[in-house]
């Protein structure tokens, strides 16, 4: 008689509370960039706690907030289809802690 395995689920919760590989936790003061419009999109991000905006910057230099987000939210997903540059910036509005996924 063969033994069978247990089948594990996958609990994406758990997954975006653990570092782990190429997961880290980082944190953001109010007013702290976590990134900026130009860098290289290189992750996901996963707000767990705190409030951010996305704002892009136009050439004569005024700003338009494109979304306000709050836990829960994943951010930074343009590197997901072939972005190379972020079009936009992310700022902490409240203190964050963010996962980053590489």
């Amino acid at each position: 008689m063969a033994t069978r395995k247990k089948l594990v689920l996958f609990d994406p919760k758990t997954f975006l509370t653990r570092v782990g590989a190429g997961r880290t936790h980082v944190k953001y003061n109010a007013g702290a960039a976590i990134f900026s419009q130009g860098d290289t999109a290189d992750a996901v991000f996963y707000l767990q706690r705190g409030k951010a905006k996305i704002a892009v910057l136009s050439k004569s230099g005024r700003e338009a907030v494109v979304a306000l987000i709050g836990p829960g939210d994943f951010f930074g997903e343009g590197c997901l289809n072939g972005q190379q540059r972020r079009l936009a910036t992310a700022a902490a509005l409240t203190d964050c802690a963010v996962m980053r996924l590489d």
